[in-house]
């Protein structure tokens, strides 16, 4: 059947452009010893595999780009198989074409040895990893990355210059002592106000706990030591006791480590009961309830001594979690209430010092604010925003502390692994905003949670 000019220009830019460049081409933003850009993909048996699954292999690591079309891709391919075993490096193989069947029929026919990850068309990973010439795509593109994930060589096409200079370097790197840094995955979110399960408010998909919880039941285990944080509003304001008591199990099931308290939350009329049941790990560092001349806390209860702050030690770095919550967001809220709430300073919260290697901030007040703390408080190294439910896609660099901001109503969740170098100082990290979408399958345990809830409501 012929071709029709659409089709021939469709297959040769998909083809891609073999450029001629330096045998060891460090693009911009692949400098050596920068550190490889993160990524999740599937391999052919819908297996997901990340940069971070691939470096806890403890030894070089391979990422190579090709395509089924491309002769240099399989030669290259095929050195792969023969240097790897003897230098004990990693090999993980890109696919980029577009239809997977045939992708598996090219690693079958040609009894390729090593994990085959799939990226139709490159397009979760050509920006990251620099495959694009404009309409281009550029394979063979291969990265050596060191035990501790950095860039080490990188080169696009290939031929027996480059294989000789792709071994001189994998030596080069096997010799190499690594002093890998300590990791930490940080997942957090914020301004949850009580959302279950997807649900429509403004053409916008609120996702909820229900798809949460099995994000994170996919992430944790990928990631030794993490920490799991919450900077407030779980609850949405003026819950009922059955919708408070909900949210307050499925956050039990979601294992936060620390939850700092939103406005909403201590307005909650269950809320002394939550933190007397001590099922989760409240913090309340700036807030507390006033106390008459006897020493009587004014509400229902006094906040215990125990949620001023909370440290954890994880991968051997210290981490320090206190949280704050800005006194005018309850400025809506009745006198009868607001006046039995004290506040204390963010000064006297930090009195003793960092007294860590990492200090985390869960900060309920809008990002100007935080901005402003940063700036006043140079101790802290994060924090971690809510209450005016603001997306940080990236986050902001202020004082000496990283500004993070998952947006509302677990629309997304968001991640940050920190890497801590041998004097426990932070090396670098990556950032990462994960929309809770569709796709993630309900948790079974909190869709079971709001069937029971739906049906106690149906027999009112």
């Amino acid at each position: 059947m012929q071709k029709n000019r659409g089709e021939i220009i469709q297959e040769v830019i998909f083809a891609g452009l073999l450029l001629l460049l330096p045998v060891n081409c460090l693009k911009a933003g692949f400098a050596a010893g920068d550190r490889a850009p993160d990524f999740e993909l599937t391999d052919l048996n819908d297996k997901t595999v990340s940069l971070s699954d691939i470096l806890r292999e403890d030894k070089p690591a391979f990422i190579s780009f090709f395509g089924t079309w491309c002769d240099s891709c399989l030669k290259e391919i095929t050195d792969l198989a023969e240097m790897a075993p003897k230098y004990n490096a990693a090999v993980y193989l890109v696919g980029v074409d577009a239809d997977k069947d045939k992708l598996v029929r090219f690693v079958e026919k040609h009894k390729i040895p090593f994990p085959v990850l799939w990226d139709p068309k490159a397009k979760t990973m050509g920006k990251k990893y620099d495959l694009l010439r404009g309409a281009f795509l550029v394979v063979p593109k291969i990265f050596l990355i060191s035990p501790t994930g950095t860039t080490e060589y990188v080169s696009e096409s290939y031929d027996e210059e480059r294989k000789a200079a792709m071994i001189g370097k994998l030596a080069g790197v096997r010799a190499k002592k690594w002093n890998k840094p300590s990791e930490i995955a940080v997942f957090f979110t914020g301004s949850a106000n009580g959302c279950l399960e997807p649900s429509y408010s403004h053409k916008q998909a609120y996702d909820g706990f229900v798809k949460l919880v099995s994000f994170l039941k996919q992430q944790l285990p990928k990631y030794p030591c993490h920490i799991l944080v919450d900077s407030g509003d779980f609850l949405p304001y003026a819950a009922s006791a059955s919708q408070g008591g909900l949210a307050l199990k499925a956050m039990e099931l979601a294992g936060y480590d620390a939850i700092g308290v939103g406005d909403q939350d201590i307005y909650f009329g269950g809320f002394t009961a939550a933190l007397k049941g001590g099922k989760l790990p409240f913090l309340a560092s700036n807030i507390g309830w006033k106390t008459d001349e006897s020493g009587s806390a004014s509400g229902a209860a006094a906040l215990p001594a125990g949620l001023a702050d909370k440290t954890i030690v994880a991968g051997g770095i210290k981490i320090r979690i206190v949280s704050f919550i800005n006194p005018k967001t309850f400025s809506l809220y009745p006198e009868e209430f607001t006046g039995k709430i004290e506040f204390k300073d963010l000064k006297e919260v930090l009195e003793g010092g960092k007294n860590s290697d990492f200090l985390i901030l869960l900060s309920h007040a809008d990002v100007e604010e935080n901005k402003k703390i940063a700036g006043e408080f140079k101790e802290f190294d994060l924090i971690i925003g809510g209450h005016s439910q603001t997306l940080l896609n990236r986050p902001i660099k202020a004082g000496g502390a990283l500004i993070a901001q998952a947006g509302g109503n677990l629309q997304q969740a968001g991640k940050i692994v920190l890497r801590f170098d041998g004097n426990r100082e932070l090396s670098s990290y990556t950032y990462e905003i994960v929309p809770l979408i569709n796709e993630i399958p309900d948790d079974p345990q909190v869709k079971a949670l709001i069937g029971e809830y739906k049906t106690a409501a149906k027999q009112k």
